[in-house]
């Protein structure tokens, strides 16, 4: 089994998505002998898409010169490693009500027509990652984005990231969050903190 780790904390100590990360790995590698390909873009962020990039994207591959495939380099081998893995496991703290901006470039390095989905003659969009399965690890300030919770509205995280997924065919995918880990009362960190690992620890047996 090929198993594909994105990181996007830009935290290299204390970060609790590193930490729910590490033991899911843990945990999972009891069950499955996996090959693990580790993409940090938190400390190492895809370069954000530019004049350059777009106009190569959408340049028909056949026609593209030898300055556009060059830009298109990283884009494609984020893309390769994303075919490739069966699973893969993100790591996403939330910042400001929704994904870090390295993930998102990263996100605009990998949904691409013609690599991750597909436009019919009628133009409707199909996604072409179908099969894989996805579990988003996040950790959130804040006390509580539940249904209900009086944060709920401000989620723009497991939304966002549900429909892009869904978009390029993955429906496969669980979140584990780990809440009110910066404003929250030490006990309450420690307690949504080992709550999470818990969850992290049972999906691990069937995922």
């Amino acid at each position: 089994m090929k198993l594909l780790r994105i990181d996007s904390s830009v935290r290299l100590e204390n970060s609790k998505t590193r930490m729910l990360s590490d033991h899911f790995l843990t945990e999972f590698g009891k069950k499955v002998d996996f090959d693990l390909k580790t993409r940090d873009v938190g400390i190492s962020p895809a370069p954000f898409p530019t004049d350059e990039f777009i106009k190569a994207n959408y340049t028909k591959p056949d026609q593209r010169t030898e300055q556009m495939k060059e830009v298109l380099s990283t884009s494609d081998t984020l893309i390769d490693e994303l075919i490739e893995a069966d699973k893969v496991i993100i790591g996403s703290p939330m910042y400001n009500f929704s994904i870090s901006a390295s993930l998102k470039s990263y996100i605009d390095n990998i949904v691409r027509v013609g690599r991750t989905f597909a436009l019919d003659e009628n133009g409707a969009m199909k996604g072409l990652l179908a099969g894989k399965k996805v579990v988003v690890i996040t950790s959130r300030g804040a006390f509580s984005y539940k249904s209900g919770a009086a944060l709920e509205s401000f989620d723009f995280q497991q939304s966002y990231l549900t429909a892009l997924l869904n978009f390029v065919g993955i429906t496969d995918i669980t979140f584990v969050n780990a809440e009110a880990q910066d404003f929250g009362q030490d006990n309450v960190k420690a307690t949504n903190f080992e709550e999470a690992k818990q969850q992290l620890s049972e999906l691990a047996t069937v995922w």
